[in-house]
Parts: C-alpha cells; structure tokens; sequence
C-alpha cells in the first residue's frame, strides 16, 4: 500500500475591514503493516523483542484484513444474488400482467365491447413497446 497524502488548501478573501484567511492542511497516512527498516533498527535497540512483536501483530493484521475482505465479498455476492433474483420475478410478474391484458383485451372483443378491449390492448402494446425502448436504459431510478 505505502504512504499517502492528502492536502487540503483554502483561501478567504474579504473587503473592507475584515480579514483574510488562508490555511493549508495536508494529511500523511501509512497503510504499511510494518515500519521502515530504519525504524525497526531504531525500535530493536530501545527493545529487542519489539521487533518479533510488530511481526507477531503484522501477520495478525494482514490475516484480519484477509479475513475482511471475504466478508465484503460475500456481502456483495449476496446483494448481486438477491438483485438479480428480483429482477427475474419482476420480469416473471410483468410478463403475466401482460398476458392477462391480452387476455381481458381478447375477451373483451370476443363479449362485443371494442372501447374495452381497445383500452387494454393499447395498455399491452405500449407497455411492450416502452419495455423495449426503456431496455438500453441503465440509469438507477
């Protein structure tokens, strides 16, 4: 992983008689699971079994992350199996509500009722049609 930084810089301009700012803030963090070999060095001659310590809780360390890292992946692989599950139900239920206006439309005419069957045949097809034309469609709603 190694050091990284972040800076953060503002400035505040102002009229008249108020006053200025300019601040600059700039953040180091290391994600190193062990220090420099300088500083072990430095470590080991103030205490020398620190230096078994910090590989004792580095390998403790890297086995947690480890550890972590399969947990967000089994959360994810769990969302992704749950998503794609409704995504086929909402198709299943879409695909019969489409039958059945097909269906009432089919009876309609079938009962002499044109205006009837006109109203749920035109439901059918535009709901097929916007299905198709909305399908290249990925923004989330």
């Amino acid at each position: 992983m190694g050091k990284q930084s972040v800076s953060i810089k503002g400035t505040s301009v102002s009229n008249g008689n108020a006053v200025g700012n300019h601040v600059e803030q700039t953040l180091y963090m290391e994600d190193n699971l062990l220090p420099s070999p300088s500083e072990l060095q430095a470590y080991k001659n103030i205490e020398p079994k620190i230096v078994d310590f910090l590989l004792e809780s580095s390998t403790k360390e890297q086995a947690h992350r480890h550890k972590m890292d399969e947990e967000k992946m089994k959360v994810v692989k769990y969302t992704e199996r749950k998503n794609g599950r409704m995504n086929w139900w909402g198709m299943f239920f879409a695909f019969l509500a489409l039958i059945l206006m097909v269906g009432l439309s089919a009876f309609a005419l079938y009962l002499d009722k044109p205006w009837f069957a006109g109203i749920f045949g035109f439901s059918a097809v535009l709901g097929i049609i916007s299905t198709f034309v909305n399908a290249g469609n990925k923004t989330n709603k």
